[in-house]
């Protein structure tokens, strides 16, 4: 206990450091830092100065099934191919669409239709040579590549036009440009190529039976691939590995890069190439990691699902994920500031997440309510209204002595009409909880210095809940300043 019977402590929260390490393992930590959060949802941090809601998504023009949107799309194309123009696809669709429009016309949406097979399923899609490939699945448990060449269109020139011409496995099929000016691809058990001559290999890598190629990216002038073995999905342990081919010989290159789980995705930015990866061992453990030295090294762990490459990339200048339906940023904004990771936004739909990507500069999220209702849609200027974030929990108290709660000051930027944040305080290892004032916008006053508590309860341990219910518009906080004493407790 302190040494005096009233002795006084502040608290200063004035940087937002992102989730608390290991948040998910228990909702009241006391682990971590000031700045760290228990918990969020769709909260923005991207600028490290203040806290703030997530940005809200509005559907793309044509962007829903009342428009041009008919099914999930799973695959956006991370760059676009000419001035604000791009594609995507997914299920039976492959789409066109700008920065505010799904195009609705007479060649786009192509409904992808091979003669004599049934469920086309498109997965991915890439841009080569001013040719745009797409590659499905179908009935029969295989699969094809549909050719786009400037809106003439050739559904199952995979398996009736190219040298090397034939079928794809039923599997994952991810396609990536290799600085070779070659096309590489997942394709199950194998990794095909298509040729800078237009030629197909379908089998230019092979590997085990029980194997299936999941991911690939392209770092170091070589072909990086992700291997799940044994191809067996769910909390089951995977011996996986990460292999580096330098796109020709047979066989890949030194030994595999060993990860114990079920691997989800590869992407590389800036020469850094992250591994998503769930660990079997662990219910809801999944990692986010780094390729360094021929080994992986664990970043972050996060609860929810594992993501699938069409459900990574970068945003902003941080690295970006879905899980469960939420997309996540992880990363600094400058060089000298801290690293974060953050639930950021989340799409129209959270039952069933499809691609995200932002070809031209803002976030596309593609998604479905698991029916027969399908979004595309960017985010806004807008913000949500689900916001919330839940500070890291306070041990003020202990053996012999607990503290009183004394004032909760708020610093905000300056509030707009329709501003509002509610708060409330867990306290007790949450066993108790208190709701206290509110901010909101005031024409007459328009105050920055916001006191939301004037002598609370006495404590043990306390964090702060913040969310945004009822509020029409911004509110950005700089900091939160506790004060309390500790009183004797025997």
């Amino acid at each position: 206990m302190p040494e005096v019977e009233k002795k006084e402590w502040a608290i200063v929260i004035d940087s937002w450091g992102g989730f608390a390490p290991a948040w998910f393992e228990n909702a009241y930590p006391f682990y971590g830092n000031k700045s760290h959060a228990s918990d969020m949802v769709n909260a923005d941090i991207t600028d490290p100065n203040v806290l703030k809601p997530g940005p809200a998504v509005a559907n793309l023009t044509n962007g829903t099934q009342a428009g041009a949107v008919t099914t999930l799309i799973r695959s956006i194309l991370k760059t676009a191919v000419t001035s604000d123009v791009t594609y995507a696809c997914g299920g039976a669709k492959y789409y066109q669409l700008s920065s505010s429009t799904v195009t609705s016309g007479a060649t786009y949406p192509h409904t992808i239709d091979k003669a004599a097979v049934t469920g086309e399923d498109a997965e991915d899609l890439v841009y080569h040579k001013s040719i745009i490939y797409v590659f499905y699945n179908h009935s029969g448990s295989a699969g094809d590549i549909m050719k786009d060449n400037a809106g003439t269109i050739d559904d199952d020139w995979g398996s009736t036009v190219p040298t090397g011409m034939g079928t794809l496995q039923s599997a994952p099929h991810q396609a990536i440009n290799g600085g070779d000016d070659d096309v590489y691809f997942t394709n199950g058990q194998y990794v095909g190529a298509i040729r800078a001559s237009g030629s197909l290999e379908l089998t230019a890598l092979d590997f085990w039976t029980n194997a299936q190629a999941v991911s690939l990216t392209w770092n170091g002038n070589r072909v990086i691939i992700a291997v799940n073995r044994p191809n067996i999905t769910g909390s089951n342990f995977n011996q996986s590995g990460i292999y580096y081919w330098n796109g020709t010989s047979s066989s890949w290159e030194g030994d595999p890069i060993e990860v114990s789980g079920r691997i989800g995705a590869l992407y590389t930015k800036n020469g850094t190439t992250y591994v998503w990866w769930q660990d079997g061992t662990d219910t809801g453990g999944f990692i986010f990691g780094y390729i360094t030295n021929g080994t992986v090294q664990i970043l972050k762990r996060f609860k929810g699902s594992l993501p699938l490459f069409y459900q990574v990339g970068e945003y902003k200048g941080f690295i970006m994920w879905v899980s469960s339906g939420l997309v996540y940023l992880w990363g600094a904004k400058e060089a000298d500031s801290a690293v974060t990771l953050s639930q950021y936004c989340q799409g129209s739909y959270t039952t069933s997440v499809g691609g995200i990507a932002a070809p031209f500069g803002t976030l596309l999220i593609a998604s479905s309510d698991g029916g027969s209702n399908y979004s595309l849609a960017k985010t806004s200027t807008t913000y949500v209204t689900n916001f919330s974030w839940n500070t890291l929990a306070f041990k003020v108290g202990g053996c012999g002595f607990n503290s009183q709660l004394d004032i909760i000051q708020v610093e905000t930027e300056p509030l707009t009409s329709g501003a509002k944040a509610n708060f409330t305080i867990s306290y007790d290892k949450a066993k108790s909880s208190l709701t206290i004032d509110s901010i909101s916008y005031s024409a007459t006053t328009n105050i920055t210095k916001h006191k939301i508590m004037n002598r609370g309860p006495i404590v043990e341990d306390f964090k702060i809940n913040i969310d945004n219910v009822g509020s029409t518009t911004l509110v950005k906080i700089r900091s939160i300043l506790i004060k309390g004493w500790y009183i004797k407790d025997n």
